[in-house]
């Protein structure tokens, strides 16, 4: 028992802390507006060089450069973090088409005061390799340089940037690329601006594209951290997920700059060229969608939509889940329901109750979801219990136990 308290707390804590995406968080642009407004409060500010402009991104607008001077520049408190301390830097880019003629790694992020390997932060892209690259640098024996591939199923890509002690790290789209490490602490500080778009080095280019959602803190983020600020731009939000034989599915897909949709296999699809879908999937489906824009850029995103015949469930075989997380993670185990309701043949009651015995949800039917709160109010993380009764076969059974819940 003493255990099984220790894991809960040890959950509830870690739950706790992924959820504060704000905790030292020292600049934050969205670029809503085509502003280069720091939305942290910190008073860290963007100006936009040359003809640095707007554009459709990921949440509403990004900032688009031309490739040809088009550059951003970052004042303020931010610079502060680049000396010896941990960070994170997450952010969006999507790239313009490869142009064969163009050459040359662009340079997205860099703060150098020159070329040398000299106090020196960057992050480079390269179009021929689709490669993403980000390096630190105290001099020319002490530095560390990491390398990524691009996701090939996305245009927007999701880019976090992790030091942690002598660790430094890259994520794509919140899964780990690679980490190495060094023999000490790099120290970064200099007096260098902090920079979209601009190159250093002679061999580099300006950035060509779009870049949006910069986030910086003063911390080394945890991966469940990374992927809880992920905006997800062209996915589908519905998880894979079960029906039962003749029932629909809505589909949502999130925010997208995207101007065309098709949806693969068209079988119990309402309309194919619709981002958000009916389906009425007559047997276990993965679905494709892809998304086109306007450059020719096409992301894509799947869902398996698995197919039960309630006429084939077995009223003895009930499956309860014994943890949920609503609002955890939008979208995802946000109810405490009965996974399998088609295989109860006559429902009686399915209740849940706090430790001290009171009913804090009654369903009304096998259908019913609980959605972690009682008249109205979100109820604290902790431990409770169900009930559930029913008739099998004419014979009538209970069905107990206990469930978390984690937020």
């Amino acid at each position: 028992m003493r255990s099984f308290t220790l894991f809960l707390l040890l959950c509830l804590v870690s739950g706790l802390a992924a959820q504060n995406t704000n905790d030292k968080l020292e600049a934050y642009f969205s670029f809503s507006q085509c502003k280069g407004t720091d939305e942290s409060g910190n008073g860290s500010s963007g100006a936009l060089i040359d003809n640095a402009s707007c554009t459709c991104g990921v949440r509403d607008s990004a900032i688009y450069l031309d490739g040809d001077g088009d550059a951003v520049f970052f004042v303020g408190p931010l610079s502060d973090v680049f000396t010896t301390s941990d960070f994170t830097v997450s952010f969006y880019f999507k790239p313009d088409p490869y142009n064969p003629s163009a050459g040359g790694s662009q340079v997205i992020f860099s703060k150098q005061e020159s070329c040398a390997n000299k106090r020196a932060f960057w992050v480079r892209y390269n179009p021929k390799t689709r490669k993403i690259s980000s390096g630190l640098s105290q001099n020319d024996t002490l530095f560390v340089n990491v390398t990524a591939d691009l996701n090939p199923e996305a245009c927007w890509q999701y880019i976090t940037l992790v030091r942690n002690n002598t660790a430094y790290s890259i994520y794509v789209d919140g899964f780990l690329q690679e980490t190495k490490t060094t023999v000490a602490r790099i120290d970064l500080s200099s007096t260098a601006v902090f920079k979209a778009g601009e190159p250093v080095c002679t061999l580099d280019r300006s950035f060509k594209g779009a870049f949006d959602e910069l986030r910086i803190y003063s911390k080394a983020l945890k991966p469940d951290e990374i992927d809880l600020i992920s905006l997800r731009p062209d996915k589908i939000l519905n998880g894979d997920t079960v029906i039962y034989l003749g029932n629909s599915l809505p589909i949502t897909t999130s925010s997208t700059c995207a101007v065309d949709y098709f949806w693969t296999p068209g079988t119990g699809v309402v309309d194919v060229m619709d981002a958000n879908p009916t389906i009425t999937p007559v047997a276990t489906t993965t679905y494709k969608v892809e998304f086109y824009y306007s450059d020719g850029c096409v992301s894509s995103d799947t869902i398996l939509v698995k197919v039960i015949d309630p006429d084939t469930l077995d009223c003895n075989k009930i499956f309860i889940p014994n943890a949920f997380t609503p609002g955890g993670s939008p979208g995802r185990n946000d109810w405490f329901a009965i996974s399998n309701p088609y295989s109860v043949d006559e429902f009686i009651s399915f209740e849940v109750f706090d430790r001290w015995g009171g009913r804090v949800f009654n369903a009304v039917t096998p259908l019913d979801r609980w959605d972690g709160s009682f008249q109205g109010e979100a109820l604290n993380a902790g431990v409770f219990l169900y009930r559930l009764r029913y008739r099998c076969d004419g014979t009538e059974k209970v069905k107990a136990g206990s469930l978390t819940l984690l937020r």
